[in-house]
């Protein structure tokens, strides 16, 4: 059976629930260097633990979403963006496994 990073060569991964679903700890086991991933909503609880640096590809965190659940922006251990950029990723890539 081929894994997710056999079929999305590179894709962009989109977290939204904390670090006790399964689905997700599925998603981040499958992820190549060269995707993207975006950790929002209830996602961001991933970014707040060291083994953040485990998992492969480019990470983002959703500014609002991590600030929004009380942390400081000092407190991620990925890149925070705005609404904005979070628009301007999804554009820019075609493969979004959410």
């Amino acid at each position: 059976m081929l894994s997710l990073c056999e079929v999305f060569k590179v894709a962009l991964f989109l977290i939204k629930y904390g670090t006790d679903n399964s689905a997700e700890k599925i998603k981040l086991k499958n992820t190549n260097d060269d995707d993207v991933l975006i950790f929002i909503q209830n996602g961001v609880y991933w970014t707040i633990n060291s083994e953040i640096n485990n998992i492969k590809g480019k990470k983002f965190t959703l500014k609002s979403d991590f600030i929004s659940r009380g942390y400081q922006e000092s407190s991620s251990l990925t890149d925070l963006i705005d609404y904005s950029q979070f628009i301007d990723i999804i554009e820019e890539n075609e493969k979004i496994i959410g």
